[in-house]
């Protein structure tokens, strides 16, 4: 028996593993407790493909050795094999029990755990792994998984980033490209898909998620014959996927009633909460079209307690506590912060910070400005949050007294804080004249901006309430908690009287140079409202900047907001007003809530 192992390890070595099944077949029908021909023919079988078969004979063997480590993990490698999360996951229980907590137990039980839709505790047992074996790919595709499934977008980033030699292996170069769409590397992504699908032309997983991609890219015709012929109801487990992709093109392509039908196809087999969500978004945004608002708001309502769902999976806090977001930003009031100019230091001009409250128009502003040849937009890059958590962490910093932390910063402490903000600005853009940092809820770090950007411009975009309400709602952010506060008309409109009331207090007290424009009149009389933004700035205005649009469709890397859309459209007025389509839904203690600042900024609710 041990002559004939050892042949079958040495035929397995050199690719015949059909010769070594053969041969331990033959063993185990002589002697059937043979537990290590057991284990020798499971992975005969598996690296044939035929991971079900070898499971049974992997189990077998851990139950005929419980206390041997190394058959629960072949057994819990092979349940991943098999899709079964759950049962690897005990698997891999049963191999920590006996003393196993290395690199492979790690990563195994970090993937069983992303399975079974635990993406906390996975992400902990991957980064775990991936500090202890940082240049393994198997080991940093699986982190950078648990990154993406996390949406922490930046840290994925900087993972991919760290993968020097491209994974050769299918299944892996496969999830590379996923990854590398969920990170925003767009050129990468659409290079390694084109490759895969020259390989794999059939393979309907790979084709929903290029044609994700490239509608994302506005690329919405290329999408749409990657998908031709494409079904979601032979797509198995990428049914969800294939339905989105297909709805999401179709109603690109105003053909609203097929979008619904892809969705409702897609509905029929049982999805994941993140992909319920995103379905039932979808299924909202078609129905918006053919004007059934009945429809957008029960399809409104599974999706935000999908959402809430998903984020259950993704973070400890409690659903009751999603606003924490909010309150750790606006923290106490301060009266008048001592600004510490930096004129001899060699830094950029200070940038210009576009603000408003989420779906105000503020993309729309910023790829005007983006199209003039001295402004370069940052494209909502976290490059100011990134300086304040480093602020935050600082010794010595007062979280509950924003007022004194910020005037007992030295100089020393303020040119650093903007070397590194600048740093951060450059890993995602060369700026050639002076920066436009749109990320609407700057709005809310006014004292920091007043701090160490004191010769800042701020452009404040207002669209009427009722309208930034309706759109926040209908719009999928994210599985985050800052998103979760847009999850009913209610604690929407809750959320802008806060955030506006905190910008009318602070701005009242920073001395902040701030020009105000309305979303309304920019797109009525676009000429006239960017001028007066130009002149504002110190800057002419450039004949490009009125086809901003085309400029969006020829981009090669997304358009970084939930707008890019709606940008690579020609302008038009159909956003304004549409609140009212909407307005039996706005209760009247929305209303309420929104009336003092429907009043302040010129707005009706008539």
């Amino acid at each position: 028996m041990r002559a004939e192992l050892q042949q079958a390890l040495t035929d397995m070595a050199h690719g015949r593993q059909q010769r070594a099944e053969t041969m331990m077949r033959a063993c185990l029908a002589r002697e059937p407790g043979f537990v290590a021909g057991m284990e020798v023919l499971a992975m005969a079988l598996a690296q044939q493909g035929a991971a079900s078969e070898a499971r049974i004979w992997f189990e077998r063997a851990a139950h005929l050795q419980p206390q041997i480590s190394a058959a629960w993990m072949n057994l819990g490698n092979v349940c991943l094999e098999c899709e079964d999360a759950d049962a690897a996951a005990v698997a891999f229980q049963h191999a920590r029990a006996l003393g196993t907590h290395d690199v492979a137990w790690l990563l195994g039980y970090g993937l069983a755990l992303l399975g079974k839709a635990c993406f906390v505790e996975a992400h902990r047992h991957l980064e775990a792994a991936f500090l202890l074996e940082p240049g393994a790919v198997d080991v940093r595709l699986a982190y950078a998984q648990s990154l993406a499934e996390l949406e922490y977008f930046d840290a994925l980033s900087a993972c991919l980033d760290g993968l020097t030699e491209p994974p050769c292996i299918t299944t892996q170069r496969r999830a590379l490209a996923w990854l590398l769409a969920q990170a925003g590397k767009d050129r990468e992504a659409v290079r390694l898909y084109a490759q895969l699908l020259s390989e794999f032309p059939h393979e309907v997983e790979l084709r929903a998620q290029y044609a994700l991609l490239l509608e994302r890219l506005n690329r919405v015709e290329d999408a749409a014959e990657v998908l031709d012929g494409m079904m979601a109801d032979n797509a198995g487990k990428a049914a969800g996927l294939v339905a989105l992709a297909a709805a999401r093109v179709a109603r690109r392509q105003r053909r609203p009633a097929e979008a619904i039908a892809r969705v409702q196809r897609g509905l029929q087999s049982l999805q994941p909460a993140a992909m319920l969500a995103q379905l039932q978004f979808e299924l909202a945004r078609s129905y918006d079209l053919l004007g059934n608002q009945d429809s957008v708001m029960t399809a409104l309502e599974q999706a935000h307690l999908a959402a809430g769902r998903a984020f259950g999976q993704r973070s400890k806090t409690e659903a009751s506590g999603v606003l924490a977001w909010l309150d750790q930003r606006l923290v106490r009031p301060l009266s008048a912060p001592p600004a510490k100019a930096c004129d001899r230091v060699d830094m950029p001009e200070d940038p210009v910070f576009l603000v408003g409250f989420p779906r105000s128009g503020t993309t729309l502003l910023e790829r005007m400005l983006d199209a003039h040849p001295q402004l370069a937009a940052l494209d909502e890059r976290p490059a100011l949050e990134a300086v304040i958590d480093r602020l935050r962490s600082a010794p010595g910093w007062r979280g509950d007294d924003l007022d004194a932390s910020l005037a007992s910063m030295g100089m020393a402490e303020v040119v650093a804080a903007k070397r590194h903000y600048w740093d951060e600005v450059g890993r995602y853009v060369v700026v050639e004249g002076r920066l436009v940092d749109k990320y609407p809820l700057t709005m809310t770090r006014l004292p920091y901006v007043a701090q160490l950007f004191p010769a800042a411009h701020w452009l404040l975009l207002l669209r009427h309430p009722c309208d930034c309400v309706l759109s926040c709602y209908m719009q999928a952010f994210g599985s985050n908690g800052g998103a979760l506060a847009f999850g009913s008309l209610e604690s929407t409109a809750r959320t802008y009287a806060t955030i506006m009331a905190w910008w009318q207090e602070q701005s009242a007290q920073v001395s902040a140079n701030v020009h105000i424009l309305r979303y309304e009149d920019l797109v009525s009389d676009p000429d006239r409202e960017l001028s007066e933004v130009m002149n504002f700035l110190s800057l002419s205005m450039e004949q490009q900047q009125r086809s901003f649009d085309e400029q969006a469709r020829r981009r090669e890397v997304r358009i970084n907001t939930p707008s890019y859309a709606q940008v690579a459209q020609p302008l038009n007025c159909n956003a304004v007003g549409r609140w009212r389509s909407y307005r039996k839904y706005f209760t009247q203690d929305v209303l309420d809530v929104l009336a003092p600042w429907v009043h302040r900024y010129g707005y009706t609710l008539d």
